[in-house]
């Protein structure tokens, strides 16, 4: 399958057409239909990381189709990766040698069950704070807890999410716009590029984290320094999006 069909397939999966696909990854509509026609063939890395990012995917199903496009997992199972993701590298070693001496005994038994080619979707819970993050001049964002509770399906990207945020404002647009559902992993920092969470002086703030300030990706606002801010802490990383539209990731 080439690039070009793993992009198709998602864009189906998603129920996305080539316009939406193209102003939600900034991509000119006229490059898309070249690699989507095979045109071009094989796009450059920043391409293929602008549709991954649109999609909310890992960049290695569509390069290479490392992955599955209908991944679903069962409530149990997702409880189990993510108690997998918490430990360590032996603890991780332990369990995977405990599964695959598990395995070996079931198939030299002959009970390894078959694996359906299709299952229900499962879903996860997350709670959603009802404040919502600015993607413009900032809104103030507490630590009430006032949420209610989503149900979105358990997707590599959800599994890592810790909790959803509603987006207010446009200056992260055309990427993010007013009304999207931001996927975050609680975490106090976040690496150089990557998109946060963050609360400075009380406001709260959606916006990619420079180092020395935070960057929205609508061009008419500037960049906000951080020295600016007395107090100022990163509340998570944001690693996915749903839109208003969508009931899934």
């Amino acid at each position: 399958m080439s690039f070009a069909d793993r992009v198709k397939l998602l864009k189906s999966e998603r129920s996305m057409t080539s316009e939406q696909l193209s102003r939600e990854s900034g991509i000119p509509l006229g490059t898309l239909t070249k690699i989507l026609s095979g045109a071009t063939g094989e796009p450059k890395l920043s391409v293929a990381l602008a549709i991954a990012e649109a999609f909310d995917c890992p960049i290695g199903l569509l390069l290479d189709g490392e992955g599955h496009f209908t991944d679903t997992l069962r409530e149990e199972e997702c409880r189990l990766v993510k108690r997998y993701r918490r430990l360590d590298e032996g603890g991780r070693e332990l369990v995977d040698m405990v599964i695959d001496k598990e395995i070996s005994r079931m198939e030299s038994a002959g009970t390894v069950p078959e694996i359906a080619e299709a299952e229900e979707i499962r879903m996860l819970t997350l709670p959603l704070y009802m404040l919502p993050v600015s993607a413009g001049r900032g809104t103030f964002l507490d630590d009430s807890g006032f949420c209610e509770s989503i149900e979105v399906r358990a997707t590599r990207v959800s599994l890592g999410a810790d909790y959803a945020l509603r987006v207010s404002g446009n200056s992260m647009e055309p990427k993010f716009t007013e009304g999207d559902i931001l996927l975050v992993k609680r975490q106090n920092a976040v690496d150089i590029g990557d998109l946060g969470i963050f609360v400075a002086d009380g406001e709260g703030y959606f916006k990619r984290f420079t180092g020395k300030s935070l960057r929205s990706y609508n061009p008419a606002y500037q960049d906000i320094p951080i020295s600016n801010f007395a107090e100022f802490r990163c509340c998570g990383k944001v690693i996915g999006r749903m839109r208003q539209r969508k009931v899934a990731v």
